[in-house]
């Protein structure tokens, strides 16, 4: 049994007990079979044997009856002699096996005889023979009673025999059934006992491999058996000592790697915190200990001052706290898909990091007044040279002098839009445009450098176009980019296509070429800065990293569709501007105004009051803080520009006092500086050196239409008594409106920088939708604040609103001194 398997060994035994059970079966249906078969022949005898008593009884009165009368002669006695003696032959078959039966035909058969021997002794015809057989068959009628009476005898007898095989085919019916009970019940015992046997050679081996798999189970990954019982059970023995085998080394594998890992957590520079479901630390590391003592095991990582950031903000991105005069860099990230899996934080100390930032950034600063105050004075007065009467010989040397300016200009731009792309001070002031316009002036500047090498510029506008909400200074760096991105990869000969057109409301721009392409790897790293598609020997690396920021800031797409050896396609697509034609134009606004220049570098001043002459703005130059403060206190201006390194009182003393003052406080200030993206300017207006043309005037224009009404509130009418007063308190100027559809209207009609959005509007979405903050630059531009009694019925944002004190100090930090601290949107 042991040696074989447990399939076989069920079958077997199956087989078995099926050929005995059939065995049983066949005996008992044979013996039921012969038993009825002989009660049925015994049935048959009888009746035929008493048929035959009524013939015998018949055939011997009818012989009788011719032997005593002269009918039918010699011939008639020998027919019923012969009927007597077929009717005799036929009882002796029948009573075959019954010797009863035998006897009282044998006894009706010797009376017969008698009779005829006595009926023979009177032979021949006529009346005297016939009276002497007559006298002879009367001296034997007591043979002929003897012969009557056997005949009835055996009719009786054959009752007598059916009633004796009924009795005999009940005993012997009784008798198979009972034996087929008795056989059956002995081959399911031995059936029983075979299926004992298979068990008992499978209970053993089965136990010992059930204990082993608990103390597996329990952590003795020694634990082994003995391969033993059936085939299968052998192989599951020895597949269970494999398995084992397989867990210790992976066991031994993980331990090892458990050791490791610790051990590399313990020397990780950065620390570890690791939280459960419910936001208490279950372990640190050593590291956690230096940075975050605070948060030990058990302790709540979401307590109030903690030193962790809300956990959707660090699973976002990397999160900067202070922390007890360090910076922190903190991320975190779920341990599995269910919120009971628990988070790790990493928290990264970017003190120096942050410090180096600093210094790169006062690197930049410094470098950049150093490089820009003497670059605008040259630009500026360049351009102004330009306009006067020169010969041919002084325009040419004049010509390079712009061009080399302009590149150097260009380059300090980039490298500069490059540091606020990475700070997020990246600012546009967005206008109604025409973007064919835009195609058409950098098209016209840019086309000698085409000629030079033979390429041929191709500029395609769509008819009825729509107009662009976007920056001119800015879309035309977009569009110059891109050209010179072509220019540069297309080799001579060669053709680039400027098209613009319209799709579902919003602008396209396309820029094609016939350059030599670029991989699909290549296309996946070309926003990347300082990456070059090939080593051309020309360009930065930064025109498509920068444009595609720019398009980002107006909300726009940017994609890119490269073939090598066939071209590149570049298309922005921007957004289209509202209907709002009653609109009055920035640079409209500036005509008859009057202007304070305070920049202690004349040049400097100068170049300013000449760019602003067209729009017949009269320009007064203040060289220093405290004369722009006289001057201001003496006259009336329109709007301030205002250098930030200044001599002696520095433009942040020159700002803080005009704001102080009640009287000069709604007056706009332009910041003319290389400083002019710094946080602590984030109210205010600002034009960054080199100074360009279009953009100083966009922005005095603006700031003129603005006025210092720089806050839109959009909330419920009752919330004016509890917002206004806090906006007062920091000298805030600011506007109300109660429903999206009238902040839009607002939007329209004048420039604001900081929008406040009550979450208790039944509608806050739709008023975050209809916002258009065209005063300001910087995208952390709106603040959703609660007062804590919103009604459930009404709509509420995700993430929570900050409650309303917080978001009115938040605006006026934001205003005032520092950028605002409500998540960007």
């Amino acid at each position: 049994m042991r040696r074989l398997s447990i399939a076989r060994s069920l079958l077997l035994a199956l087989v078995g007990l099926t050929l005995a059970l059939a065995a049983v079966a066949a005996l008992g249906v044979a013996s039921l079979y012969a038993a009825r078969q002989t009660y049925e022949d015994a049935l048959a005898r009888s009746y035929a044997g008493e048929v035959t008593a009524a013939n015998i009884l018949a055939a011997g009165v009818v012989e009788e009856t011719i032997l005593r009368s002269e009918r039918g002669g010699v011939s008639g006695r020998r027919r019923a002699s012969a009927a007597f003696d077929r009717a005799i032959a036929a009882a002796r078959a029948a009573a075959a096996g019954d010797p009863r039966s035998q006897a009282l035909v044998a006894r009706a058969a010797g009376a017969e005889q008698r009779v005829r021997a006595a009926a023979g002794v009177a032979r021949g015809l006529g009346p005297a023979a016939a009276r002497r057989r007559n006298r002879e068959l009367d001296r034997v009628a007591g043979e002929l009673r003897q012969g009557r009476a056997a005949a009835a005898g055996l009719a009786a007898r054959q009752a007598t025999r059916r009633r004796d095989a009924r009795d005999a085919a009940s005993s012997r019916t009784h008798r198979a059934f009972v034996l087929s009970l008795v056989a059956g019940v002995r081959a399911l015992v031995a059936a029983l006992a075979l299926v004992s046997l298979l068990v008992a050679g499978l209970r053993r081996p089965l136990t010992t491999l059930v204990a082993a798999t608990r103390r597996l189970a329990d952590g003795d990954l020694h634990t082994r058996v003995e391969p033993d019982g059936p085939a299968e059970l052998r192989t599951l023995g020895s597949a269970f000592n494999a398995m084992a085998g397989d867990l210790e080394t992976a066991q031994a594998r993980v331990d090892e790697s458990r050791r490791r890992l610790a051990a590399a957590i313990e020397s990780l520079g950065d620390a570890l915190v690791i939280c459960d479901g419910y936001g208490r630390v279950v372990q640190v590391n050593p590291r956690a200990g230096d940075l975050v003592p605070e948060l030990g095991v058990g302790a709540g990582v979401a307590e109030p001052g903690g030193p962790l950031p809300q956990l959707e903000e660090a699973l976002g991105s990397e999160v900067e706290v202070d922390h007890h005069g360090r910076t922190l860099a903190v991320t975190a990230a779920r341990m599995g898909p269910r919120l009971e899996d628990g988070v790790v934080f990493t928290v990264r100390d970017t003190t120096e990091r942050a410090r180096l930032e600093r210094a790169k950034s006062d690197f930049v600063a410094t470098a950049s007044h150093e490089l820009r105050s003497p670059l605008t004075s040259i630009k500026g007065f360049v351009e102004l040279l330009q306009a006067t009467r020169l010969n041919d010989r002084q325009r040419e040397f004049l010509d390079i002098i712009a061009l080399s300016t302009n590149r150097l200009v260009d380059l300090v731009n980039d490298l500069l839009d490059v540091a606020r792309v990475e700070a997020g001070q990246l600012e546009i002031q967005r206008r109604r445009i025409a973007v064919s316009e835009a195609v058409r002036e950098v098209a016209a500047l840019m086309r000698p450098r085409f000629d030079e090498r033979r390429q041929l510029l191709e500029v395609e506008i769509a008819p009825a176009l729509p107009v662009a909400w976007a920056d001119p200074a800015r879309v035309r760096q977009i569009v110059t980019n891109l050209l010179t991105n072509a220019h540069l990869y297309t080799d001579e000969g060669g053709r680039v296509a400027v098209k613009v057109g319209a799709s579902d409301g919003a602008v396209l721009l396309s820029v094609t070429d016939t350059g030599k392409g670029m991989t699909a790897e290549q296309v996946e790293r070309v926003f990347d800065r300082f990456y070059r598609g090939d080593e051309v020997g020309t360009g930065s690396g930064l025109g498509l990293s920068i444009v595609r920021s720019l398009v980002e800031l107006h909300d726009g797409t940017i994609e890119v569709h490269s073939e090598v050896e066939i071209g590149t396609t570049v298309t922005v697509r921007l957004p289209r501007a509202p209907a709002a034609s009653e609109l009055v134009e920035p640079r409209e606004a500036l005509h008859g105004r009057r202007v304070l220049v305070v920049d202690d570098e004349p040049a400097v001043s100068r170049l300013i009051a000449a760019q602003l002459e067209p729009y017949e703005v009269e320009s007064t130059i203040a060289a220093s803080g405290p004369e722009a403060l006289e001057l201001l206190r003496l006259e009336r201006f329109d709007a301030v520009t205002l250098d930030i390194l200044l001599g002696g009182m520095d433009g942040f003393e020159v700002l803080r006092a005009i704001r102080d003052d009640p009287e000069l406080a709604r007056t706009p200030v332009i910041v003319v500086s290389v400083m002019a993206g710094q946080d602590a300017l984030a109210a205010e207006w600002s034009v960054t050196k080199p100074i360009n043309a279009d953009e100083l005037t966009d922005a005095i224009g603006s700031a003129i239409l603005a006025g210092r009404a720089r806050v839109l509130v959009v909330g419920r009418s009752e919330l004016r008594g509890t917002v206004g007063p806090l906006l007062g308190q920091g000298g805030i100027d600011f506007a109300w409106a109660t429903t999206g559809a009238e902040a839009a209207r607002l939007c329209e009609e004048r420039h604001f920088e900081v929008a406040l959005v009550d979450a208790g509007m039944r509608s806050p979405q739709a008023a975050l939708a209809q916002l258009d903050l065209r005063g300001r630059r910087l995208r952390r531009s709106v603040v959703v604040f609660s007062t804590g009694d919103e009604s459930p019925g009404m709509a509420r944002l995700d993430p929570d609103p900050m409650p309303v004190e917080d978001a009115t100090r938040a605006v006026v930090a934001a205003l005032r001194t520092s950028a605002i601290a409500e998540a960007e949107r």
